[in-house]
């Protein structure tokens, strides 16, 4: 009987303790509850982390935000990363002070980034050198071509002293601007070459596209026309 009675005892300081630890995480859960719809909102911690940081939110690749209790207060804590750092922030519910904060570098970066850019650098250098080749051959081309023109006017005119030298490509573009009565300021060329004894040139002007040939040697417009870009004459 007395043993009867001692674990009745026991079982009610048990049922009693189990309710006790169960109101009290109710009790917890409702003010967490409570806490949380009466707190700033994660997307407003969110934004308070990352204007102290100084990030923009499309740089970031990874962002967590947990809603806990810490130190006697309610904190929201918010983590995230970029190219460059790990950022750790602990934001005050209530009105998004920042508590505390932990900026760390990430590890390797700078290797990654020296590799990139080395990489990087090469490659606009090995760019740089084919365009100025390609530039260069261009100009030989050109002036190999004058070259030929000279000599095959000086075997017509061998008789003729007053042999005229072959215009140059910038005294060939001003002619064909000249004449197309289009403003220097608003010309584009997408064509300049020397073709035998003309200069062939392609360029724009607003909306119209003008295309001339001037003679090599006279300087005189040997044909030309212009196109509305919407396709009228």
């Amino acid at each position: 009987m007395k043993n009867l009675i001692k674990n009745k005892k026991i079982m009610i300081t048990f049922i009693s303790c189990l309710v006790v630890i169960v109101l009290v995480l109710i009790g917890v859960t409702a003010m967490k509850m409570v806490a949380k719809n009466s707190s700033i909102g994660t997307e407003a911690a969110k934004k308070f982390a990352l204007i102290d940081a100084g990030v923009k939110e499309k740089n970031v690749d990874h962002m967590h935000v947990d809603f806990e209790y810490k130190d006697s207060t309610y904190v929201y804590d918010v983590e995230f990363d970029t190219d460059k750092k790990e950022y750790y922030y602990f934001v005050k519910a209530s009105n998004g002070i920042i508590l505390e904060k932990k900026i760390l570098k990430k590890k390797h970066y700078s290797k990654k980034k020296d590799k990139k850019s080395s990489k990087k650098s090469k490659g606009k250098k090995s760019k740089d050198k084919e365009k100025a080749s390609e530039k260069a051959s261009k100009k030989n081309k050109i002036e190999e071509t004058t070259k030929k023109l000279k000599s095959k006017h000086k075997e017509k005119d061998n008789d003729d002293n007053d042999v005229d030298d072959v215009i140059g490509m910038d005294e060939a573009k001003s002619i064909a601007i000249s004449a197309s009565g289009a403003s220097p300021g608003d010309v584009v060329f997408t064509m300049a070459v020397l073709s035998g004894d003309t200069y062939d040139l392609q360029f724009y002007a607003g909306n119209t596209e003008y295309n001339y040939s001037i003679d090599a040697f006279t300087g005189s417009v040997v044909s030309g026309y212009s196109t509305d870009i919407g396709g009228s004459n």
